[in-house]
């Protein structure tokens, strides 16, 4: 396979699945790697490392997306950039313990639209396990034969890195300690989610800072903590009173460092989660999780589980106090069968080959030309293919009218109708016109149509009208692009009613003069550009050029 371009993205910058596949990559594939960050100072600290990256919107990103051969993704960004043949890898960014796309309530429809597309526009999305698999196509609405059971490319970190010797460049403590990790999912999405910890940093009612750090102390041992991105400047709003053995994680000192929670992760002997799904990756080093749930109903009230009771997808001890949680950390291990035995339900495998398992899929697909899947589809849609084809015969009509202050959403006026056949005769009438001075009429807002004798009437005369976003030849009008219009002017006509009549194709069943038509077209654009320059060159036109300056000024 010949030398691919790999352009990559994650939020936060840097890091997730995105990050995991790129140290994959960049130590083990001939590929050429670039990333898409949004942060000016990763972006900066990264160029010092010598990694290739931008900003968004930059030149010299969006060339980098113009010219990628694979998107690798940690949700769906690059989608709708997304062109035939580029594939769209979406890592994703956990395994889905909490309600998402279709199931989440929090969404509004317009979402869910959107979802459908950038789902088609995917070609790749990773799971860990065959549970892992069905959720993910189900809550998605996406082909289960596009999620692919590599495992996660983060979780090879787990096998692969050094995490005390990481650990050491952001904390000053000694390492010969016990370290629990502490990551709370986030609370701040598009609805507030369980209690917001206003009070203190694990919402006990009991919480008791004094007890907490003697119980650290005794134990030479650290909590260290480290918040949801997404949630980080909320919880600093908070004057929070911590143990002295509670360390905050920043976001920004772990970028400094160009380090996840993922090269660190194996440095910790336990971990302390609520509902992030970040338990599921440390399930792999198989040590004791505390889940950490004084909320329970209320989170499961406002996001919701992919199961009715979430303890059965959680293999560790459940607390809902504190000191409930220092019961189970004085425990030396502490539900190592249940971890045994769930393991399977979690992960198919156990190793840190998830990346490599991810890049022989996307080879599979440069080889076999097998991506855009869902698009292959759309002739189902087309006539003569399907019945499918009567949810792409429908024509919605726009129609703004001007009374006086110019053409806007409150004076228009919007209309279905259904196409049965190529070659029908549309007929719209249109009265109340009285006080209009203009009319702009759309036939339809996504085009993809060839008109044929539009005839625009009133008072049995035909009315001069333009087109925009469309090709006129001689009797026909095709409709190629996105929002194609008709302008009609009806100043000093005194005109009170309209009659708009037509004939309509589908494009898709005329292809061949489609193309007939546009060669033509051209032919003609290029004999009138010929005869341009050949007047722009002729010796009277240069003749008359300083003239024509004096006159322009």
């Amino acid at each position: 396979m010949e030398k691919k371009l790999f352009v990559f993205e994650s939020a936060p910058d840097f890091a997730d699945n995105s990050r995991g596949f790129w140290e994959y990559l960049k130590n083990n594939e001939n590929v050429d790697t670039f990333w898409c960050v949004r942060d000016e100072n990763m972006c900066r600290r990264m160029q010092e490392k010598g990694i290739r990256c931008a900003l968004f919107g930059t030149d010299e990103a969006n060339e980098m997306i113009e010219q990628a051969d694979c998107f690798i993704t940690s949700s769906f960004e690059f989608a709708y950039a997304k062109r035939k043949n580029q594939i769209h890898v979406s890592a994703w960014h956990g395994f889905p313990l909490k309600l998402i796309g279709y199931f989440d309530s929090a969404s509004p429809n317009t979402d869910f639209m959107n979802l459908k597309v950038i789902t088609a526009q995917s070609d790749i999305i990773t799971a860990t396990s065959r549970t892992c698999q069905l959720n993910m196509s189900g809550m998605l609405s996406v082909d289960p034969n596009k999620v692919k059971v590599t495992g996660f490319p983060r979780n090879d970190l787990l096998y692969t890195e050094n995490g005390k010797e990481n650990l050491k460049k952001l904390l000053n403590v000694d390492l010969n300690s016990k370290f629990i990790f502490y990551l709370p999912t986030m609370r701040k999405g598009l609805k507030d989610e369980g209690k917001q910890f206003e009070d203190n940093i694990f919402n006990y009612d009991d919480y008791d800072v004094q007890a907490l750090d003697a119980f650290l102390a005794e134990n030479n041992a650290y909590i260290v903590t480290k918040f949801h991105f997404a949630d980080q400047e909320y919880y600093k709003k908070n004057n929070f009173e911590i143990p002295k053995r509670m360390i905050l994680l920043d976001t920004s000192t772990m970028n400094e460092q160009l380090l996840t929670i993922y090269h660190i992760m194996n440095a910790f002997d336990v971990l302390i989660t609520d509902y992030s799904s970040v338990y599921v990756d440390y399930l792999l080093l198989d040590r004791p999780i505390v889940f950490s749930c004084p909320d329970l109903e209320k989170y499961k009230k406002d996001r919701g589980f992919v199961v009715e009771d979430p303890s059965l997808l959680m293999p560790g001890t459940l607390v809902h106090n504190q000191k409930e949680l220092i019961n189970s950390l004085r425990a030396c291990d502490f539900e190592k069968d249940k971890r045994k035995n769930m393991m399977s339900y979690f992960h198919k495998n156990c190793d840190s080959y998830s990346s490599k398992r991810l890049y022989d899929e996307i080879v599979k697909k440069f080889l076999n030309n097998d991506y855009d899947f869902d698009k292959k589809l759309g002739k189902a849609y087309l006539p003569g293919y399907s019945d499918l084809c009567s949810y792409n015969m429908d024509l919605h009509t726009e129609i703004y009218i001007d009374k006086g202050n110019g053409l806007n959403e409150n004076d228009k006026l919007y209309i279905d109708k259904n196409v049965q056949n190529n070659g029908d005769e549309i007929v719209y009438e249109i009265s109340g016109l009285k006080d209009v001075t203009y009319m702009r009429f759309d036939p339809d807002t996504n085009g993809h149509w060839v008109i044929e004798n539009l005839k625009i009437k009133a008072n049995d005369t035909l009315l001069p009208f333009h087109v925009f976003n469309g090709v006129q030849v001689e009797n026909k009008i095709f409709l190629l692009e996105f929002d194609p219009q008709i302008h009609i002017d009806l100043n000093k006509k005194n005109i009170d009613s309209l009659n708009i009549s037509f004939t309509i194709y589908e494009s898709y069943q005329n292809m061949h003069l489609i193309t007939e038509v546009l060669c033509e077209v051209n032919e003609k654009n290029c004999i009138y550009k010929n005869e341009l320059n050949s007047i722009k060159n002729s010796r009277s036109y240069k003749a008359t050029e300083k003239i024509k300056k004096v006159i322009k000024r």
